[in-house]
């Protein structure tokens, strides 16, 4: 579960409505008591319905919600359903309604990566980058969860990762291991991968006894499949991580090559999954 505060819930309502519905207002139509239905107009995970019942609810509505984050959807699934006066309706309609459709698409599209993965390499982990639009990474975060699919990495605060753009600062990476070994910072209860971009770094790597992964950035399948193979004769316990340019349409080749992890950026470009919502007045 992630946390979400009051203040999250309060910053997406204060963004669409940065001091009143001016539209309702002129209506007059504020106080007249009334009812929101959120319906699913294809099938998917859906994600979001915590933040659009926690909208609802901070402004005063009442919530009664059918479909949890998580769960599996099909068109003419009703999501939730609010009630309260229109001015409370109007101000949550788009939050809310946005929220679910962005987050459900992207754990649509983890769920639909994990299956694939899984069918083919049963062990295997999907992670997505923190690529996230700032500010956004908490929200993005359930959906991923939602999906099956962790984090990889949610800031520069939790795992030790070197890049190249590391190594640029200390000599290149045949100085790392003097480097790590012989720093003040002990860092024992962290993690430290190193991510490399070819074979050849990534085999030397391999006998690295101060890391505890390898990121293998934007490799074939065939050299992933070879690294894995290599790593099994001479280091077992070393994570093989695959990054790089991996989505729906070769993740499959990626899991059969039998790393044990694979990163994607690809849960960000998902497409909304298509949520429809049906204001009513009650009478």
């Amino acid at each position: 579960m992630v946390y979400i505060s009051d203040n999250i819930i309060d910053a997406i309502i204060k963004e669409d409505m940065p001091y009143s519905d001016i539209t309702t207002e002129i209506l007059e139509i504020g106080k007249k008591e009334g009812k929101i239905f959120f319906y699913a107009r294809n099938e998917g995970v859906v994600s979001g319905v915590f933040i659009a019942v926690k909208i609802f609810e901070k402004l005063g509505g009442k919530v009664n919600f059918y479909l949890q984050d998580g769960e599996k959807i099909k068109e003419g699934d009703l999501i939730l359903e609010a009630f309260a006066a229109a001015e409370i309706l109007h101000a949550g309609w788009k939050a809310a309604l946005n929220s679910m459709e962005y987050l459900s698409g992207i754990s649509s599209l983890c769920s639909k990566m994990v299956e694939k993965s899984r069918k083919i390499n049963h062990n295997v982990m999907l992670a997505a980058t923190r690529k996230s639009m700032p500010l956004s990474r908490q929200l993005v975060t359930m959906a991923f969860q939602a999906g099956g699919v962790v984090p990889h990495r949610l800031g520069l605060s939790e795992t030790i990762l070197i890049f190249k753009q590391h190594l640029e600062f200390i000599g290149g990476l045949d100085n790392l291991e003097n480097v790590i070994k012989n720093t003040n910072h002990k860092a024992y209860e962290k993690k430290i991968i190193l991510e490399t971009e070819n074979y050849d770094d990534s085999i030397k790597a391999l006998k690295y006894d101060f890391i505890s992964g390898l990121q293998l950035d934007k490799l074939s399948p065939e050299e992933v499949s070879a690294i894995v193979e290599e790593r099994n004769k001479v280091n077992k316990n070393l994570i093989i991580i695959a990054a790089g340019g991996i989505n729906l349409s070769n993740v499959e080749q990626y899991a059969a090559t039998m790393v044990d992890v694979i990163v994607s950026s690809c849960f960000f470009h998902a497409k909304p999954l298509d949520i429809k919502a049906v204001i009513k007045e009650t009478k």
